[in-house]
């Protein structure tokens, strides 16, 4: 059954029913002065967001469960739950699950850069401690596709990041070292990460950690033939 509501003439008034109703609902409504209303969007389920901020949360939201258990492991469902959005909004902004692990495969490549900068006030030795450790605490922490940050991948995306990601590290530890940028260095530093990702995988299956930050850090110095501060 429709309900309408009358004017006080009896007839019955669609402005008359919608200005009554907006009394009870001012929240979810604003009029402008050219007396349109405007409705503010937002989820039902969540607080009302920037579309850039809620794609941001979503991906903060499911990188936990995806660096814990891989994208196979994880629905989209249980991840728009755990946002606190519908999972029609989670398709909004990630057509797939493959999208949605390309972003939180970017999120936690910035996120392993962030951790791994040196610090000026460190010694060369304390900086390599600091960043490998890093680098460690990532790898153990993650599974399935998001593993692919820090071992040779064939996913596009994450090869990508992979690349950018190395060429970025290994600037970084000759700045650190003081060493000149020649195709030596940077050869010596690319077998260098081959021998980090190996020793993260031993870390994962129980190898000791400190043995294994040791080790790496005096194969570098063999091969790159600079002592450490």
């Amino acid at each position: 059954m429709a309900w309408r509501l009358k004017d006080s003439m009896g007839r019955a008034s669609p402005s008359f029913w919608l200005d009554s109703w907006l009394g009870h609902h001012e929240s979810l409504f604003d009029r402008c002065k050219t007396g349109a209303i405007v409705i503010h969007v937002s989820n039902s389920r969540g607080s009302r967001m920037e579309p850039a901020d809620r794609q941001e949360q979503i991906v903060r939201v499911a990188a936990l469960p995806i660096c814990r258990d891989g994208a196979a492991g994880v629905s989209m469902s249980s991840i728009a739950k755990d946002a606190g959005v519908t999972r029609a909004l989670i398709y909004r902004y990630f057509p797939g699950k493959q999208a949605l692990l390309d972003a939180v495969l970017r999120h936690e490549s910035e996120r392993l850069l962030a951790a791994t900068e040196p610090d000026p006030k460190l010694s060369a030795r304390d900086n390599l401690h600091r960043s490998l450790n890093a680098y460690l605490d990532f790898f153990s922490a993650s599974s399935g596709g998001v593993r692919e940050l820090y071992t040779a991948s064939a996913n596009p995306v994450a090869r990508e990041l992979v690349e950018a990601n190395h060429e970025l590290q290994a600037t970084r530890i000759l700045q650190v070292l003081e060493l000149d940028d020649t195709p030596r260095h940077r050869g010596a530093g690319g077998g260098w990460r081959a021998l980090v990702e190996f020793t993260g995988r031993r870390v994962v299956e129980g190898a000791p950690r400190d043995d294994a930050v040791d080790l790496c850090i005096t194969a570098l110095v063999a091969l790159l033939g600079q002592d450490l501060a």
